[in-house]
């Protein structure tokens, strides 16, 4: 293990790599207060970059955050740019306005971090599982959508796809990724096919562009108490049965003994992972693509080979354009 553990704070990272932040530009999705998009952008600004993008549902909602990032350093131009993460349309006019800003000369670093967790079976506007269209699908297309900006930022350019543990319930499936099969639907199967997906894109995402020594991680936050858990918790007594089950799968362990092993952190310790995935230029030194606990690994206890295996990213990148109704030639 490296030099970081559960209780490294993302402050900590931005302070130890600040010349990696300053007067860099930043892209980051779900910028919610009280979320891990808001605390990574608030911290971030202590590192007096030159821009922060927050791409959410309302300006309204993101307004908290975009004071709080004020607070910290006046000088850093803060850009709103709406988007429902649910609609591929609305998604790929965020992407163009992005595009057409000239302000937004490139992207340093682009922060996938808006998710859903566990919801009931619903789709998105363009008919597909809810959970991989808002957690995969439209992370797939933004960040493909401004890939032109990205690479204008040349090398040391990081794209992070926050994942998790709950990637372990599932791999992919390749057959029925809308869970159309009556009764297949689970609530966390749903949530781990996605989580999966986070990690094989950034898999795939540095075969086509490491040589341009731009890089893709995949950083699981850990357990962090957020608005992702809000489906969850609103459907009372089922959700102790819901998450009991997640945890014999995920950890092979009940829920209680997981909570005892790995209790809730923090926003700033959750933040560590994403933060270290965006900007430390030694990472490109080590192996892996999945960031736990602010560290890389490649653990087959931790990470499973179905997120890492180079063929099933190439697929998944092809299941992803199939499923988008887009080919991205990157």
């Amino acid at each position: 293990m490296g030099p970081y553990d559960r209780n490294t704070e993302g402050l900590d990272l931005v302070h130890k790599f600040a010349k990696q932040v300053q007067n860099r530009l930043f892209l980051i999705t779900g910028p919610t207060p009280g979320g891990l998009g808001a605390e990574t952008a608030v911290s971030l600004a202590a590192g007096h970059p030159a821009m922060i993008i927050l791409v959410g549902r309302s300006q309204a909602k993101a307004q908290p955050t975009i004071d709080a990032i004020k607070s910290v350093d006046a000088n850093v131009k803060v850009k709103f740019v709406e988007a429902e993460l649910s609609s591929l349309k609305s998604v790929r006019v965020a992407a163009q306005a992005i595009l057409d800003d000239p302000e937004v000369t490139k992207i340093d670093a682009v922060i996938n971090n808006a998710a859903v967790m566990a919801s009931p079976q619903m789709q998105t506007e363009d008919k597909l599982d809810y959970q991989f269209g808002i957690n995969h699908l439209s992370h797939f297309v933004l960040t493909n959508k401004i890939m032109p900006k990205i690479l204008a930022a040349g090398p040391g350019a990081r794209i992070v796809s926050v994942s998790s543990s709950g990637h372990r319930f599932t791999g992919i499936r390749f057959h029925d990724p809308n869970f159309a099969e009556p009764g297949s639907y689970k609530e966390f199967a749903s949530y781990g096919q996605a989580k999966t997906a986070n990690i094989l894109y950034a898999v795939e995402l540095n075969r086509r562009l490491a040589s341009r020594g731009i890089h893709a991680y995949a950083p699981t936050p850990g357990s962090v108490s957020t608005n992702l858990q809000s489906y969850v918790k609103s459907i009372g007594d089922k959700a102790t049965e819901l998450f009991e089950e997640a945890s014999w799968k995920i950890n092979g362990i009940s829920i209680a003994d997981t909570r005892a092993r790995d209790p809730y952190k923090s926003l700033q310790q959750g933040s560590a992972s994403l933060i270290r995935a965006a900007i430390d230029p030694d990472l490109v030194n080590e192996e892996g693509v999945f960031i736990a606990d602010a560290n890389l690994t490649t653990d087959p206890n931790t990470i499973k080979s179905w997120a890492t295996d180079s063929e099933l990213a190439a697929k998944c990148w092809k299941l992803s354009e199939e499923l988008v109704g887009e080919k991205f030639d990157i």
